[in-house]
């Protein structure tokens, strides 16, 4: 597993993309650019300019009055130019200076781990930017760093104790995925286990006791520098002969919950931090008013925007009210569609042949080419090949781009050949046994475990996310059905449902599910075998979404018009 660097592991894959061929980066890298961003010169040049004057600054400030805040606020903006263009011309700069900036917080803090990131920036900037006039005291530094560095942050793990027993869970693989306010982390082992959780402060960390486990032997004593702004890093070691330790390293514990996931067993923590931290030192208020301005940029796609057409008000909810997110006119900038299954995870096989993982991926990049050339807006794939992506990852790539909604595409299948018919889930504890049927198949484990989720999804339900969550469902649900009728003749609407899906566990957007057909049918899946079957499902599915956009009024009804005009045939 490629460890991520200390800024967006996309970025670092397209910065190796400029200087190797790709014939030469693991698999997992590769998939990797599927999510990367494009580059974006001018951004990144007005981002170094914006750091520079910062940093400027805070070096005019007498050293004693720099808090470690102040210092954190020059590390963001330094990655952010990183953020927008890894290949710009300054960027070699600004690891440079955020390297600096880490050392100067060790000497002035005495922290070993501000010492740690000083080292590992220095050093990455020498080694992925060979040409780099910093190169030569980029190492220099390092090298006397290291000379400095008495010893390791270990001290909550004891990293080589071992043991000989052989019944003992083993944890394989400690992942994770960040961005400045969201960090999933999964630990995944062979066999369940009883885990403990202990919070602790000065400093702030949580540490995970796995009991009966052993570590296998690559990640004894690893640290992960997560160096997010809010979760620092992560560090595994042996605690005991029997119990492994997975320490979370915070600069604040924020909102956080736990839950466990089956075939492999794997814990999962997500936690949670707040926007993006403003200015710090009063005589830079200036400099922070504009902090999200690039950012926001970037996430609002150009949409067809007519003169005349006026903004419009979000209608209410289909209950009657109106969610905070409509009492706050936020608005989709950013979509994330997930075709379901691939790789060795084929999904539902239809009677002759046809795989759920082919179906689904199939509609899905027709209806992201939908969404983006009729409406402008962004859309990602969690995968856009005939790869297996975990459905923790799933969840954890739409919270790491911070999407807006999030549409899981699947197909359905049934022991009774004749049944057919579309639905839509949204995430909540289900009632029946149909729906937990249909649950248990998608998250590929036993109704023991979906019941062990249950006091999870309770908290969940109760969310703003929950209630738009429910509206996209049936709104989806109503224009996949109709389209679909208008082509196929009698197909039944078997309504909006709710399930533990765990794909949609922990989404910081509205999330739905939606079963597109049977695919175990053979007429559904002589259907869905042929292109127009595949256009005219992704249709459907738009239709919804751009229903679904208007209530919220990310687009107009005279804009609504004007986008479908221009891009119908007739």
């Amino acid at each position: 597993m490629w460890e991520k660097p200390l800024f967006p592991g996309p970025l670092h894959v397209k910065r190796m993309l400029s200087h190797r061929t790709t014939s030469c980066l693991p698999l997992v890298l590769l998939l990797s650019c599927s999510f990367a961003l494009a580059h974006d010169r001018a951004a990144a040049r007005a981002a170094y300019a914006k750091a520079r004057a910062y940093h400027d600054q805070l070096l005019g400030i007498p050293d004693s009055d720099r808090s470690q805040k102040a210092y954190q606020r020059a590390l963001f903006l330094y990655r952010t130019v990183i953020d927008h263009d890894p290949t710009y011309g300054a960027a070699d700069d600004s690891l440079y200076a955020i390297a600096g900036l880490y050392e100067a917080l060790a000497s002035r803090f005495g922290e070993d781990l501000y010492r740690r990131r000083a080292i590992y920036y220095y050093e990455f900037v020498a080694r992925e930017y060979p040409l780099t006039k910093h190169k030569r005291p980029a190492l220099s530094q390092a090298a006397s760093l290291k000379r400095k560095t008495a010893q390791s942050l270990q001290a909550d793990v004891v990293p080589n104790a071992q043991d000989g027993r052989t019944d003992l869970a083993t944890v394989s693989e400690v992942r994770y995925w960040s961005n400045e306010d969201y960090t999933r982390v999964v630990i995944q082992l062979d066999r369940e286990v009883e885990f403990r959780k202990q919070i602790l402060s000065n400093p702030d960390r949580i540490y995970f006791d796995l009991q009966e486990a052993r570590l296998q032997s690559d990640l004894v004593g690893k640290t992960y520098a997560v160096n997010d702004l809010f979760l620092k890093q992560l560090r595994v070691g042996q605690n005991q002969r029997t119990v492994v330790r997975v320490v979370l390293d915070f600069e604040q514990i924020n909102k956080h919950t736990v839950f466990a996931l089956y075939d492999p067993f794997r814990i999962v923590i997500d936690t949670l931090g707040g926007k993006s931290q403003k200015a710090l030192i009063p005589e830079l208020e200036d400099l922070a008013s504009t902090e999200d301005a690039p950012a926001s940029e970037k996430s609002t796609p150009e949409r067809p925007n007519p003169s005349e057409a006026p903004p419009i008000i979000p209608s209410s909810n289909l209950n009657g009210g109106r969610s905070l997110t409509r009492v706050l006119g936020l608005k989709v900038g950013r979509v994330v569609i997930d075709p379901g299954h691939g790789g060795y995870d084929t999904g539902t096989i239809g009677p002759s042949g046809l795989r759920e993982k082919d179906l689904v991926l199939a509609v899905s990049l027709r209806l992201k080419e939908l969404i983006e050339t009729r409406l402008g807006t962004d859309v990602i794939l969690t995968r856009t090949g005939d790869e297996f992506v975990p459905l923790e990852e799933r969840t954890a790539i739409a919270n790491q781009m911070r999407a807006d909604l999030f549409l899981s595409i699947h197909a359905n299948s049934s022991r009774d050949r004749r049944v057919t018919g579309v639905e839509t889930f949204f995430l909540n504890f289900s009632s029946s046994a149909e729906e937990r049927e249909v649950a248990s198949r998608e998250n590929a484990g036993s109704q023991k475990n979906i019941r062990d989720l249950e006091n999870l999804l309770r908290q969940i339900a109760l969310g703003d996310y929950n209630e738009e969550s429910r509206d996209l469902a049936h709104v989806v649900q109503e224009s996949l059905h109709l389209q679909m009728k208008s082509h196929r003749g009698m197909i039944r609407d078997r309504g909006v449902k709710k399930a533990p899906f765990i794909v949609l566990i922990n989404l910081n957007m509205p999330g739905i599910l939606i079963e597109v057909g049977f695919i175990s049918n053979p007429t559904d899946e002589s259907y869905f075998k042929e292109a127009s079957g595949q256009d005219q499902t992704a249709e459907a599915l738009y239709q919804g979404v751009r229903k679904y956009l208007h209530s919220l009024g990310t687009i107009s009804a005279l804009e609504d018009t004007a986008v479908l005009n221009v891009s119908s045939p007739d």
